[in-house]
């Protein structure tokens, strides 16, 4: 018996593990379906298992891939299948992505320009987050990143942010300009009465030192609302 052979008697899926693994080569995930994307990630973890099923029920449960790469590694674990170490494998990939993008942006000294750039940054760092999370970027006179940082996170429904932290955190950096945003889990990027008297309680600390806020955005899934574009922050 050949040793190929002998290898798919061992473990029958090796053949279509493989074949994942070449259309992956050729041509990346260029005409993947979101299961076979967790598929062939689920190979590395169970290379002597069917991961089709466990990939088909994660969606399942989950929707899209983006909301199973952020899932608590509790809800994770009730899907059939995975456990423990294929749950943190998962959390891992998302983790990894949102240092990588933070790390290039401070490298290459990204200069924040547009509302879009802001919306796209904060949502890789706290969209998905099941709790209500603060972050905040200090800015130097080119409007180019040079700290974040997460500076509080409350429950699903509302966050506590000390203004003095975000002074202090400005002053440590020698930030010219701060910008803060924070999640909505709800997925209603709407500010609340809390939201605009928070805003306001950290602008005015902000300016007695001399620094701007230049401003603050909810994000929402794929919505924000900025309170600089509708002109609440001047």
């Amino acid at each position: 018996m050949s040793a190929k052979k002998v290898k798919e008697k061992e473990n029958p899926y090796s053949g279509h593990h493989q074949r994942l693994r070449e259309r992956f080569a050729r041509s990346g995930l260029s005409g993947f379906h979101d299961y076979e994307v967790l598929e062939l990630l689920l190979n590395f973890v169970f290379p002597n298992r069917d991961t089709k099923p466990i990939a088909r029920d994660l969606l399942t449960k989950f929707k899209t891939l983006n909301d199973v790469f952020n899932a608590d590694l509790e809800e994770l674990q009730e899907v059939k299948g995975i456990g423990l170490r294929s749950a943190i494998f998962l959390k891992l990939i998302n983790e990894v992505l949102g240092y990588i993008y933070e790390e290039k942006a401070l490298k290459e000294k990204q200069r924040f320009t547009k509302t879009s750039q802001l919306f796209e940054y904060f949502k890789a760092a706290i969209g998905n987050k099941k709790n209500e999370v603060m972050r905040v970027i200090y800015l130097d006179s080119q409007n180019r990143l040079i700290h974040a940082e997460n500076v509080s996170e409350g429950t699903v429904a509302e966050t506590v942010v000390l203004p003095r932290k975000i002074v202090e955190g400005a002053l440590k950096y020698r930030a010219i300009s701060v910008v803060i945003a924070h999640n909505h889990p709800d997925g209603v990027a709407e500010p609340s009465e809390h939201d605009d008297r928070m805003t306001e309680q950290i602008q005015n600390a902000l300016s007695t030192v001399g620094i701007e806020l230049q401003d603050h955005l909810v994000i929402a899934g794929d919505e924000y609302f900025s309170y600089r574009q509708t002109g609440y922050i001047v």
